[in-house]
């Protein structure tokens, strides 16, 4: 659920990017010079470190409608001095003002083999698995506000363990409002209901907020999100509320040209009322139950060539349960989960923006509770596709 989110921003950002590229180039091709700006534009080029004479140029443009323009000044002050905090606003500014409407779709479906999806329940029966998630963003400006919208629908189908066959659909929405320099913040209202063991697993509503930046190339962003939660009466969980706050850090060319970097730390509290005595998935899903959650993924993607992206990656996480005790030495139940993977993928393989993915991962859960312990061995291989599905692919336009 949530990887599937991540990979969504890190490739919408770069759609982001170049779409604002492109769009700041049509700007200020159908507009001309004035000669106040020719003016400052040559005192710059006498003086290209003149913090001062770029901040005025970039705002005489800015106002003049000369938006890339205004937009390579902005980056220039930041250059010089990445602490500039009106270079930082302007920035900001004029890339949300540039930005196009954008809707992006990224959708992955295939299969997977797992070695023990009972995790610690018996029998211990591997089998193979159907996967398959769509996650969608959109960003567009309505009545001068700009809008944003995400969503992810996904799920397991068990073939031998059909009890656990699992589906989530969920959505948040809210503007993108200027917060400070070179930050914007979404605040963001949403919910999500699940499937479970042939019936309605849980709903939930839920508010966000988050501040998030695209500065130097690096991504930035910090969720803080409280949300209800009511379970089926069938289950064994009931209800309540959960807090989390999320980190991610997108870092390009961290180990040369080619190498991304992203990092992802988070702190969870729980007070869902009942036991966490049912399988979800361990890795993707939040358990029920009442625990304070600290945990961390580290992912390093690799270039090896334009055919091949080497993934690497490694998620943690402790987990301390208030009301969950061990029979045995009557202590309240504390889990260590730590999934070690590894991905390769084919970039374009079937079709521009559509790739083959193969994932690993091993999930080891070591708690204090030795009837909670076990290991999971997952492999999965998948076609990911990312396309806007407002527009119509090219083949259709074709007679």
């Amino acid at each position: 659920f949530f990887r599937c989110r991540f990979i969504a921003v890190a490739t919408y950002l770069l759609a982001v990017m170049a779409l604002v590229t492109a769009t700041s180039s049509r700007v200020d091709a159908a507009a001309g010079s004035s000669p106040s700006l020719d003016a400052l534009y040559a005192q710059i080029l006498a003086h290209p470190g003149n913090i001062e004479l770029n901040l005025r140029f970039a705002d005489l443009a800015e106002h003049s409608g000369y938006l890339r323009w205004a937009l390579s000044a902005y980056e220039r002050v930041v250059l010089l001095d990445p602490n500039n905090s009106e270079g930082l606003a302007g920035l900001t500014r004029v890339r949300r003002q540039l930005q196009p409407n954008t809707t992006l779709l990224t959708v992955q479906l295939g299969s997977q083999y797992e070695s023990a999806p009972h995790y610690y329940l018996k029998p211990l029966r591997p089998e193979w698995e159907a996967v398959g998630s769509a996650a969608l963003l959109d960003e567009r400006t309505i009545n001068g506000v700009r809008w944003r919208t995400d969503g992810v629908l996904g799920g397991v189908v068990h073939t031998r363990n059909s009890e656990l066959s699992y589906g989530v659909v969920g959505a948040d929405t809210g503007p993108v409002l200027d917060a400070f320099p070179g930050w914007a913040f979404h605040p963001a209202i949403g919910g999500s209901a699940s499937y479970f063991d042939h019936r309605f697993y849980y709903g939930e509503g839920a508010v966000s907020g988050t501040l998030d930046s695209l500065a130097g190339g690096i991504y930035r962003a910090f969720t803080v999100r409280g949300a209800y939660r009511s379970y089926a009466t069938f289950f064994p969980s009931n209800e309540g509320p959960y807090v989390e706050a999320r980190a991610k850090v997108a870092v390009p060319n961290a180990f040369g040209s080619g190498a991304v970097v992203m990092l992802s730390p988070w702190v969870l509290w729980s007070n869902i009322s009942g036991n966490a005595n049912v399988v979800v998935p361990t890795i993707t899903e939040l358990q029920p139950g009442a625990y304070t959650e600290v945990g961390g993924r580290i992912d390093i993607l690799k270039s090896l060539t334009n055919w091949l992206v080497l993934g690497l990656n490694f998620q943690a996480m402790s987990r301390n349960y208030r009301t969950d005790l061990v029979l045995i030495t009557n202590e309240r139940r504390h889990d260590i989960i730590t999934s070690p993977g590894i991905s390769f993928t084919f970039p374009n393989l079937f079709a521009y923006q559509t790739d083959l993915r193969f994932d690993y991962h091993y999930i080891y859960d070591h708690s204090n509770d030795p009837t909670k312990r076990f290991n999971d061995h997952v492999a999965m291989a998948s076609v990911v596709a990312r396309f806007d599905p407002t527009t119509a692919p090219a083949w259709a336009s074709k007679p």
